[in-house]
């Protein structure tokens, strides 16, 4: 008796570290939707990154100080605003964290994820205004590295015009509901779009997928 569906490609066919990240993801907002307010409330506190205390823990220069940044800029990268904020971040950590692991690998992978997001919260922290309590919290700026790492991979394919198109693309996207009054209308008010920190993670996976390349390309 033979098999008729034997040596297809399975239908949801998500390298490892991608399906982990995204299971966090979807694992820590589906806990927080059924937690109590006040706890809700601690957790934001506490995990998201704020540019303002973040500020006052690099002047006391502290170890627990360094442990809390540590910490923060890496859980804000869990957490969000609702469930739309949370689903987009999933699904497009989805499309591209699969092509840039399976390029990649694995660990390469988580590497340019969490520096994404490192370095896209910190830049946020650069440019906040002092002692203005913003709260940043997302994997907006992860995810933004794995679609910039995408273009690397995408190259071969649709070849530096077509890429410069699709970035050129993406990035006015970016910049149109981050920058302008129609990102309010998307998420409501009092509440803001990082698209700095977009843009610097888009940046920084991009510039270490070329790394990453270049050293396949070296080493062949």
């Amino acid at each position: 008796m033979t098999n008729e569906y034997q040596g297809r490609e399975p239908v949801f066919n998500v390298p490892p570290a991608t399906m982990y990240m995204v299971a966090a993801i979807i694992g820590v907002h589906l806990l927080l939707t059924i937690t109590t307010p006040e706890t809700l409330n601690w957790v934001y506190s506490n995990f998201s990154f704020r540019p303002a205390i973040v500020s006052v823990l690099l002047e006391q220069r502290s170890l627990s100080g360094f442990l809390h940044i540590f910490i923060t800029l890496n859980s804000h990268m869990f957490l969000h605003n609702d469930w739309s904020h949370m689903v987009l971040n999933a699904g497009m950590l989805l499309a591209f964290g699969t092509m840039t692991e399976r390029r990649f690998g694995a660990i390469r992978f988580l590497i340019l994820y969490f520096l994404s997001g490192w370095f896209g919260a910190f830049v946020e922290y650069l440019i906040a205004e002092p002692n203005v309590n913003i709260t940043l919290y997302g994997a907006s700026g992860a995810v933004f590295g794995a679609m910039g790492a995408t273009m690397i991979v995408l190259l071969p394919r649709y070849r530096l015009r077509g890429v410069v198109t699709l970035i050129a693309v993406l990035l006015g996207i970016n910049l149109v509901i981050g920058a302008t009054p129609l990102g309010t209308l998307l998420v409501g008010p009092g509440v803001g779009i990082a698209w700095v920190a977009h843009l610097v993670g888009f940046a920084v996976g991009l510039v270490i997928a070329v790394i990453y390349s270049r050293k396949r390309v070296s080493s062949s």
